[in-house]
């Protein structure tokens, strides 16, 4: 009760705030979760466009090299779409290494907003005193955070820049086509169960036994053209 009294009106809209952000991003976090779910649905069918004709054809015959064909068709696939990326990150490092060797510096924070990080682009903020404990009386003190740093260029920082630009696009590159390749595998066992597993669920042997039977009367019991009612004038 102490916490509620002492607060003020504009340290309520803080928290009402703070609690409103907070549930934006929970279901910020429900939505990714949804989309990443249907994206990796979506990246396993491709799979189905490599092993169709080889299991259609009776190429493929068994589970055995089922798998060992449609893994050697995922990695390959992974190799295809994730060298690029490689790459990206390659020269971002290769770029952040020859920066530390000219300069003889190899101890400096790539994501520090002062000098020669990749942060001095960015809006950098104090949270470390948001809240706080009066000297006297009880209770807490919410404060905004402290901007610190506004978005500014540094000509010591372009190495940063470089390296941290092809760290986020390779990187998210290299993880989409990762996430590309766990979905296809998940489908390679789930075709491999269904296309091949042999199984008696729905299988009702006398009502099987009795449709063969009524197939083989109709074959050798072929009904008969009667034209005895017809009238021929």
């Amino acid at each position: 009760m102490n916490f509620l009294i002492t607060i003020s009106e504009n340290d309520k809209r803080l928290i009402f705030a703070l609690l409103l952000v907070f549930i934006l991003v929970f279901v910020l976090i429900g939505y990714i979760g949804f989309l990443i779910t249907r994206v990796m649905k979506w990246q396993g069918r491709k799979l189905d466009h490599f092993v169709a004709d080889p299991v259609i054809t009776r190429v493929i015959t068994s589970k055995k090299h089922f798998k060992r064909y449609a893994r050697k068709k995922n990695w390959r696939l992974f190799f295809k779409q994730s060298w690029a990326a490689v790459v990206i990150l390659l020269v971002g490092s290769l770029v952040l290494l020859f920066r530390d060797i000219f300069t003889h510096d190899f101890a400096y924070n790539v994501f520090e907003y002062k000098k020669t990080g990749f942060g001095t682009i960015l809006f950098i903020w104090d949270f470390s005193k948001c809240i706080t404990r009066p000297e006297s009386g009880s209770g807490l003190v919410l404060n905004w955070p402290v901007l610190i740093n506004s978005p500014h260029l540094e000509g010591q920082a372009w190495a940063s820049y470089v390296f941290v630009t092809c760290l986020i696009i390779g990187g998210l590159w290299y993880l989409i086509a990762l996430q590309a390749l766990i979905s296809r595998t998940i489908r390679m066992y789930q075709l491999c169960t269904s296309a091949f597993e042999k199984t008696l669920e729905g299988f009702n042997q006398t009502q099987q036994a009795a449709t063969i039977a009524a197939a083989k009367y109709q074959e050798n019991n072929p009904p008969s053209n009667n034209n005895s009612g017809n009238i021929n004038l």
